[in-house]
C-alpha cells in the first residue's frame, strides 16, 4: 500500500494571470520587442517586497499563477529538495541566470528587438524549467529558488518593528499542531504552525501571503493580520 503523499493539492479561486504568460510566450516570439514586458516581473516582485514580502509572488507573478492554478493539479507534490533552498544554491542561481543574461544582452546591446528577445529566452528556459520541475516534485519547485524571488526573500522584512500594513500569518498559541494542514496546504511547503503563539507572527522571507494556511486551518487559528490590526490575545 503506498503512503499518501503529505503535500496537498488545493484549489484556488481568483483571475487565471497565467493566460498572460502564454500570450506573452506567444507574441513574443513573432513580435520579440514585446520581451520588454517582462522587465515589470524583474523590478516588481523585488521593490513591493521591501514593504510587503513576496506578496508580488503570490498574487501578481503569471508563472506562479500558473503554478498554483493550472499545474498543481496535476503535480505528485513531493517535497521540494532542501539543497535548492540553501543561501549556496540560490546564490548561485542568480549569479548563472543574470551572467546568462548579461552576456545575451551583450551580444543583442542597441536592437531594441534583438534586446527584447534576451527578455524572451529568459522567461521561456525558466519557465520551461518550472514547469519540468512542477511534475518531478511540486508546482512552486522554481519559485523556491527563483533569482527575482530570493532577491525579494533577501529584502523582505524579517523582524520587528514590521512596515505598517505588512501581513503576516498569526498562529494562535493553542494551537496543537496536528493536522499541520498550514504546511501539508502551503505552495512553498512550508510551515506556518512554526509560529505557535509568537506574537511577530510567521515570517519567513519565503511566504508569499496567499492566505492558504488560513483557509484550510480546521479551527480557524490561523489568521492573517496586518500590522497594526489586533492579535490574538
Amino acid at each position: 500500500m503506498s503512503k499518501k503523499r503529505f503535500h496537498r493539492h488545493f484549489k484556488s479561486g481568483g483571475i487565471h494571470f497565467y493566460w498572460i504568460l502564454f500570450a506573452y510566450l506567444i507574441l513574443g516570439w513573432f513580435f520579440p520587442i514585446i520581451g520588454w514586458v517582462a522587465i515589470i516581473c524583474m523590478f516588481g516582485p523585488v521593490l513591493t517586497s521591501i514593504w510587503r514580502g513576496r506578496w508580488w509572488c503570490g498574487h501578481v507573478c503569471p508563472r506562479g499563477n500558473m503554478y498554483d492554478r493550472l499545474l498543481s493539479k496535476y503535480s505528485p507534490h513531493r517535497p521540494i529538495p532542501k539543497f535548492v533552498r540553501t543561501f549556496g544554491f540560490r546564490l548561485f542561481m542568480v549569479f548563472l541566470i543574470f551572467a546568462m543574461f548579461g552576456v545575451q544582452m551583450y551580444f543583442a546591446w542597441g536592437d531594441w528587438a534583438s534586446m527584447g528577445f534576451v527578455f524572451w529566452k529568459i522567461i521561456l528556459i525558466t519557465t520551461v524549467v518550472g514547469v519540468v520541475l512542477s511534475f518531478i516534485y511540486a508546482p512552486r519547485t522554481w519559485c523556491s529558488f527563483c533569482p527575482m524571488g530570493t532577491i525579494s526573500s533577501w529584502v523582505a522584512p524579517k523582524h520587528m518593528p514590521l512596515p505598517k500594513g505588512f501581513k503576516r500569518v498569526i498562529v494562535a498559541s493553542d494551537c496543537e499542531m496536528k493536522c499541520k494542514n498550514c504546511a501539508r496546504f502551503c505552495p512553498m511547503q512550508l510551515t506556518p504552525y512554526d509560529a505557535k503563539g509568537d506574537s511577530s507572527g510567521y515570517l519567513h522571507p519565503d511566504c508569499l501571503k496567499c492566505g492558504r494556511c488560513v483557509n484550510v486551518c480546521p479551527t480557524k487559528i490561523v489568521r492573517m493580520n496586518k500590522v497594526a490590526e489586533p492579535q490574538f490575545n
